[in-house]
């Protein structure tokens, strides 16, 4: 048995598992009820789904959300950097932090409840709000889909007279009757035929909701919105004077990106070197000052013990001066605790005369020399740090640039910095001077955001794949400098083989995917592989968990891989911004979604559970998959439990925020500690749409198969809807902007369901030979392919244009009129009196110039001047015609008909209703979202933001390379007692900006530093 082991299960894999000695018929995930919910074979060897694997499914997951729930409730209040930092951080600007809830553990549920969902749109980001509101919709369609099916299709199914049991006996496959289904197919047209509105009338909204967002002076007047990228420019026009020239007086600045290897090597050495310096120093501080401290408690002869009495004696005085200068201290211990006021006057008594003093450092940029504590540094003759410790003690380090020998860090860093600023300094001027060799692509701003799209929509040259205006609004932290380098015959050859490359991961993903699956076969395993024997004594409630749990979990760690897979391939691709990156991992996410998590698992449990019966029997195989594709709905089940309990009750504890704030919170630089403190968590759409895009296909795939599905898939949506929504208001941020372009690509893909269902309809009634209804929902496909064709053809053009009339109606809504619309005559700009405008002819007949032949016209027939004369049968047929429409609108005016029909007119209300109607019910406005939200009214919701000001010469280098526009960073070491960051901060700063204020070294050794504070640079804290 165990020498033979190994090719049987060789032998599994290659033939998805066909065994003549196994009860179960079916192959490869489904065998062994790999259908039924949790995969787990009932006792009987029948193949229905129990409620009692149902529940051994739903038990742990939920015991599991109990218990993220309750640590979420009891450590939200305590921890509020973790589940709180929207609210308070000073890295967010004012308009940007979301209000904060009320304290304890039940009293702010109600204040979050009532919080709208505009709030992320006013606080975050337009992604955020959108990807809410997308989930509301899946909700509601699932919603809408349970009030029309579980009425109608579940009593159908239950007694429906095939004998199926449990949760089988509420799908198709229990109907035994065909002239049933057209109560499948008449329904399939309400439902689907609902569906197909909802997702219309949400991308009219999206489009007047992004126009409005666009348009709005915060975003329009940002540098972003009036830039374009320019790829594939051709070489001979790859000029700033050309390119002025080719766009006109708008053009305001042009950025041409060059070669940067060289530079950039450089600039990444300078900040790994800065980096050792800042570890080195810090290290030598709290060697010295653990020396220090220990001398002091030893009663050191050379450490007066009356200068520290005088200290403690004058606190006070001190903590006032520090008051000023420090507003919030943490990390001492713990990043929630707060350094005491006589801690922090022990660390600043530094006795010393000097005063802060201008300089230039080596590289040319403005320094001082920063006083420390009251009295300034100490005066000490030679190295602070060497009165405490021996010269062996401080920080060394082995360079392979110097052969592996020992050196001192600090002092080798410093000659580093010292011999890379003047090499980078000169490498920048030659990239500004325009020296180096230039990338095929330009960035090009405008005036204004009006004209940037004019430029946007034109046509830029005429050879195909040249000159291609990428992007409009790109900010230049979303740039991909590698991208740009490559010429327009490379991205397509790129481009060819990262699809093929994704092809053939999205068909040879299902083996790692089987080998997951066979997880679920635990009886076969184990009578093949002789060290497996023992599972198949667990008790059955742990053999539930094994074959239901574990491979959904594993199959969610599987497909988490795939993201990362498709960025590469985006980068591979040419794709030149992270926005279009993750709008790229968004549509090839979703292909892998559908095909591996729902369509192989669907169609392999069919087709595999009724293989060898169809084998033995081929006449009966409509029969068999007529059944048994209904019962591969049941493996879902499980997949929304898992995706709404687990995941949700995942994404509020925040597991990995608590391990990194508050237990590794204290390890670290100051600098590393406070960026990481103020960088919120970064959520990436490309990677989330596309799980819960895929949810709502799989749910309306089965709405009229197993309409079970959708009540499950509406509670866990609903969840992971309110799980959302808090992070998007408290810890998420959304750092890539799309500016809402997942939206649009979500609803479309959420027709993947619509098609999947339609189409599986029809095979479910060929199968069954009910022709009526197959009929039915032929027509529904085709009825379906029309309103998605029109759909893109109407709204493609408006997903990344602007039109021009709402950039005037906003312009003139700046100016204090109503709208377009209502521009009377009176406000308009051209000259009714000008002879031009007053000539209603055109230059080729005006009969006011008596020389012109055609204006000499003598008319024969006096008589019938006011007649117009008809030549031809088919000007007298339109003649005829038309007078006959006249009288007879005439006559139909003059009757009695209008007055009866007004009487009993309903419909136009509701059809075409009145725009000026001032509180329109919920029905109206769902109905007619061109009229109730059109721009207007959307506008109104969007709030006037502080309008976006640019320091002089702030723009100046934004959209050149990193290594070009990058400045040296800013050291930050603590100070300490022993006064040796003093001494380290005059010698550093002659070579690179460091600084020791905000951050302490106290007698016990410990870090303590100013955290609430933003101490990025000025050039870092600018909006593009």
């Amino acid at each position: 048995m165990g020498s033979g082991a190994p090719i049987d299960v060789v032998d599994f894999l290659i033939r998805r598992g066909f065994d003549p000695n196994t009860q179960d018929p079916r192959v490869g995930s489904s065998r062994d009820n790999a259908t039924s919910t949790s995969t787990l074979k009932a006792a009987t060897g029948t193949n229905s789904s129990s409620f009692s694997t149902l529940f051994m499914t739903f038990v742990p997951v939920a015991i599991y959300a109990a218990v993220c729930t309750i640590l979420f409730v009891t450590l939200r209040p305590r921890f509020p950097r973790v589940y709180a930092p929207r609210s308070f951080l000073s890295s967010l600007q004012p308009h940007e932090r979301t209000e904060k809830l009320p304290p304890g553990w039940i009293k702010w549920v109600k204040a979050f409840y009532k919080m709208p969902d505009t709030a992320v749109l006013h606080h975050s980001s337009l992604d955020g709000f959108l990807f809410l509101r997308y989930l509301k919709i899946l909700c509601i369609i699932c919603g809408v889909g349970c009030v029309l099916t579980w009425l109608i299709l579940l009593p159908l199914h239950r007694y429906g007279g095939n004998g199926n049991e449990q949760l089988d006996m509420l799908t198709f496959g229990n109907i035994s009757k065909p002239q049933w289904y057209y109560v499948h197919a008449f329904l399939g047209w309400l439902y689907f035929g609902f569906i197909l509105y909802m997702i219309s009338r949400e991308c009219v909204y999206f489009i007047n909701l992004r126009q409005a967002y666009m348009l709005s002076p915060y975003y329009a007047n940002r540098l972003s919105s009036r830039t374009i990228l320019f790829t594939c420019v051709p070489k001979p026009i790859l000029e700033e004077r050309k390119l002025r020239k080719l766009f006109g007086d708008s053009v305001k600045n042009v950025w041409i990106p060059r070669e940067t290897k060289q530079l950039d090597q450089l600039v990444k050495e300078r900040d790994q070197t800065a980096s050792r310096l800042e570890k080195a120093e810090i290290t030598l501080i709290k060697t010295a000052n653990q020396a220090y401290q220990k001398a002091l408690k030893n009663g050191h002869p050379d450490i007066s013990t009356e200068r520290h009495s005088q200290d403690s004696q004058s606190k006070d005085s001190q903590s006032k001066e520090l008051d000023s200068s420090v507003t919030s201290t943490t990390y001492v211990n713990s990043p929630r605790q707060s350094i005491p006021n006589n801690e922090t006057d022990q660390i600043t008594s530094i006795p010393s005369p000097s005063s802060p003093r201008s300089f230039l450092r080596i590289d040319g940029t403005p320094g001082k020399y920063t006083s420390y504590g009251p009295n300034g540094p100490p005066d000490v003759n030679g190295s602070v740090a060497a009165q405490w410790i021996p010269h062996s003690w401080r920080p060394v380090h082995r360079p392979l640039a110097n052969f592996g020998r020992r050196v001192d860090t600090i002092k080798w860093s410093r000659n580093q910095l010292k011999e890379l600023a003047p090499k980078i300094s000169k490498l920048r001027r030659e990239h500004k001077k325009g020296k180096t060799t230039p990338i095929a692509a330009a960035f090009i701003e405008f005036d204004s955001q009006i004209n940037a799209q004019s430029a946007y929509q034109t046509l830029a040259h005429h050879r195909a794949n040249h000159m291609v205006p990428d992007v409009v609004g790109i900010r230049p932290h979303e740039i991909v400098w590698d991208a740009l380098r490559m010429h327009w015959w490379e991205r397509i050859i790129r481009r060819f083989l990262v699809q093929g490359f994704i092809a053939t991961m999205v068909i040879f993903w299902s083996i790692p995917a089987a080998l997951i699956g066979i997880v679920s076969n635990v009886k076969f395993l184990t009578s093949k592989v002789f060290f497996l024997h023992w599972i198949i004594d667990l008790p059955s409630e742990l053999l539930g968990l094994i074959e239901g749990l574990v491979p959904a979990l594993a199959l969610s760690a599987l497909m988490a891989c795939v993201p990362y897979l498709m960025r590469w391939c985006a980068r591979q691709a040419g794709v030149p911004t992270l926005s279009k990156i993750e709008l790229f991992t968004q549509n090839s996410y979703f292909v892998f979604e559908v095909v591996q998590v729902f369509l192989v698992t669907t169609l392999t449990s069919a087709a595999s559970a009724a293989f060898t019966q169809i084998l033995e029997n081929p006449m009966v195989a409509r029969t068999l998959l007529s059944q048994n594709l209904p019962k591969a709905s049941n493996f879902y089940i499980s997949y929304f439990i898992l995706q709404g309990l687990a995941m949700s009750a995942t994404r509020i504890v925040h597991v990995g925020s608590l391990w990194r704030h508050h237990v590794m919170g204290y390890t670290g630089t100051p600098r590393f500690l406070s960026r990481r403190y103020h960088r919120l968590r970064v959520i990436h759409w490309g990677a989330v749409y596309p799980v819960f895009t895929n949810m709502g296909v799989i749910a309306i795939s089965y709405s009229l198969i197993a309409p079970i599905i959708l009540g499950v898939a509406f509670i866990g949506l609903n969840v992971v809807y309110v799980s959302y929504r808090y992070n998007l208001l408290y810890v998420y941020s959304s750092e890539v902007d799309t500016r809402g372009l997942h939206y649009p690509r979500a609803l479309t893909q959420t027709l993947t369901g619509v098609y999947l269902a339609e189409v599986c309809m029809v095979g479910l009634f060929g199968l069954r030979s009910a022709f009526g209804p197959l009929i039915l929902m032929i027509g529904l496909i085709i009825f379906t392919a029309l309103i998605h064709v029109s759909l893109n053809d109407a709204l493609n053009p408006l997903l990344n244009n602007l039109p021009r009339t709402l950039a005037v109606e906003e312009e003139l809504r700046r100016s204090g009129h109503a709208g377009l619309e209502n521009l009377s005559d009176k406000e308009d700009d051209f000259d009714v009196e000008d002879p031009d405008f007053q000539n209603p002819y055109d230059s080729d007949f005006d009969p006011s110039q008596p020389n012109d032949a055609a204006a000499v016209h003598h008319d024969p027939n006096p008589g019938t001047r006011g007649i117009r004369m008809t030549e031809g049968t088919d000007q007298l047929a339109t003649l005829t015609l038309t007078g006959l429409k006249t009288f007879v609108r005439a006559k139909y005016r003059k009757s009695r008909i209008p007055g009866y029909i007004s009487k009993v007119d309903f419909w136009s209300y509701w059809i075409t209703p009145d725009p000026s109607i001032e509180k329109p019910n919920f029905l109206l406005k769902w109905l007619h979202p061109e009229i109730f939200a059109d721009y207007a009214i959307v506008r109104e919701s969007i709030p006037e933001y502080p309008d976006i000001v640019y320091e002089p010469g702030s723009t100046k280098d934004a959209y050149h390379p990193p290594s070009v526009r990058s400045k040296p960073p800013t050291l930050w070491i603590p100070r300490d007692v022993a006064g040796v960051s003093a001494q380290e901060v005059r010698h550093s700063g002659a070579v690179i900006a460091i600084s020791d204020e905000g951050a302490w070294i106290d007698e016990k050794n410990r870090l303590t530093l100013d955290i609430e504070s933003d101490r990025r640079e000025p050039w870092e804290k600018v909006r593009y």
